[in-house]
């Protein structure tokens, strides 16, 4: 495991082994898993078994695990895809897609507002984006700005304000800005309306140690975390550090 750590933080100029990596380390621990896995049965219902479902910023291409009707898509060519695109310039024809799914992706855009444009218009009428996101509350703020020394967490930017594309190049801060007042997005992204919004994931992302430490926490106390992440959900906006979000075109 040490040795999938090292490699993970030498490989910042190689993206496609970097994220090739990353399935690696999911596989081997429990926690990520479990964190995803929290991730996709949230959203589950909001995707219809035989609809044209597709997956933008797939990178490590884990959600292909939990959801068979689902078309992975990257900017990167790796392994885990079936469509090499740029989430900017959608290569889909106008009034198509029944689902966009986006994890943890948001936040890496240098132009969300033109995702979020083109969204709109590859979208069926009630087609959804699914996204699930950092969020920064209270008490993630000092945390992401403590073990996300590469990636900013900034509250006034609806961008990472780099011309760089990498896959550490990001705003943390993207997703609250656009999401924590509803009718500000809707009013700004007419036809776009969210539909659903839930904050979550208090300790298990920070305890997981993520693609580049072990995990802080040991196996045998994942179930009692999970519980723990349970009682205190009712608290996730103030405490949670990720936000899933669903938009439906009208």
């Amino acid at each position: 495991m040490e040795r999938l750590y090292r490699q993970y933080k030498n490989l910042i100029d190689d993206e496609v082994r970097m994220l090739a990596l990353q399935r690696k380390i999911i596989d081997v621990k429990p926690i990520l898993q479990s964190m995803y896995k929290s991730f996709y049965s949230e959203i589950e219902r909001f995707i219809p078994e035989d609809g044209l479902n597709v997956e933008f910023g797939t990178g490590h291409g884990y959600t292909k695990t939990y959801f068979k009707n689902l078309t992975q898509t990257d900017r990167l060519l790796t392994p885990n895809i079936a469509l090499c695109h740029d989430a900017h310039d959608l290569p889909y024809k106008d009034n198509t897609l029944d689902t966009i799914l986006l994890l943890g992706v948001l936040h890496h855009m240098s132009d969300p507002q033109k995702f979020f444009n083109e969204s709109k218009r590859v979208l069926k009428k009630g087609g959804k984006i699914l996204m699930v996101e950092p969020y920064i509350s209270l008490f993630s703020y000092p945390v992401y700005k403590l073990t996300h020394p590469h990636e900013k967490v900034d509250l006034h930017s609806i961008t990472h304000n780099s011309k760089k594309y990498h896959l550490l190049e990001a705003n943390l801060g993207i997703p609250t800005i656009f999401f924590k007042k509803e009718k500000e997005f809707e009013k700004s992204h007419p036809g776009l309306r969210i539909i659903y919004k839930s904050y979550h994931t208090i300790f298990l992302f920070f305890l997981s140690g993520g693609y580049s430490y072990p995990n802080f926490l040991p196996k045998f106390l994942l179930p009692l975390l999970l519980w723990i992440e349970g009682i205190l959900g009712p608290l996730g906006k103030w405490l949670g550090s990720m936000m899933t979000i669903v938009i439906q075109k009208d």
